[in-house]
């Protein structure tokens, strides 16, 4: 009989690379996997059993959304269970910040308060559902609260989130946000963040 449990799943990846495509290619064998098994891959001690039980929230999202699977990945990044940002930057954008677009971003705002550094980052990647509508303001709005943040978990996303802000939704709203905001990012957020700009412009936010 065909065993489809968390201990097979991890069996199954543990014959991949260990990798985010690995956790992929899993997740799709195991595409009907019991909510109850995913969640003991969700909070297992395992670092592998944690991506891909992230991955799965992703694949059931994208099948049948359902907020019920935003509030259990939620529920895992307070309890600080996500020691890795890539179960931020996989996920943020599908579970947390795509239900929003076109409703309330108060619960944005909310996750942006939060005394978890990885819960300020979903609440910044997640703003790239947003940015992918070509909405600055989100995106700007979160980064204007978190931007004086000294912690790395947070200045990276701002940097790559800032960037893609640019690049998709409006660089001269970028650029009037690092007019008015940019010395409080780190060197390396900033540099990312102005990856795109015209060199003359990029060059002078770098210096």
């Amino acid at each position: 009989m065909d065993i489809r449990d968390a201990e097979a799943v991890l069996a199954a990846f543990a014959r991949t690379p260990g990798d985010v495509a690995g956790a992929r290619r899993v997740a799709r064998e195991f595409a009907d996997l019991d909510a109850g098994e995913r969640s003991a891959l969700l909070w297992s001690e395992d670092p592998g059993a944690r991506l891909v039980a992230v991955v799965l929230l992703v694949q059931a999202m994208r099948a049948h959304p359902d907020p019920e699977l935003t509030e259990e990945y939620l529920a895992a990044a307070k309890a600080e269970r996500f020691d890795d940002p890539v179960l931020v930057d996989i996920a943020a954008e599908e579970l947390v910040g795509a239900p929003l677009v076109g409703g309330s971003t108060g619960p944005l705002f909310a996750l942006a308060k939060s005394d978890v550094a990885t819960v300020r980052r979903v609440a910044v990647v997640a703003t790239l559902a947003f940015v992918k509508q070509g909405d600055a303001e989100v995106p700007l709005a979160i980064a204007g609260r978190l931007v004086r943040e000294r912690s790395e978990t947070v200045q990276s996303a701002l940097g790559w989130v800032l960037r893609e802000t640019g690049k998709r939704a409006s660089e001269p709203a970028l650029v009037a946000f690092l007019e008015r905001q940019g010395r409080f990012l780190s060197p390396a957020a900033r540099a990312t963040a102005t990856e795109h700009l015209p060199a003359a412009e990029r060059d002078r936010r770098r210096g």
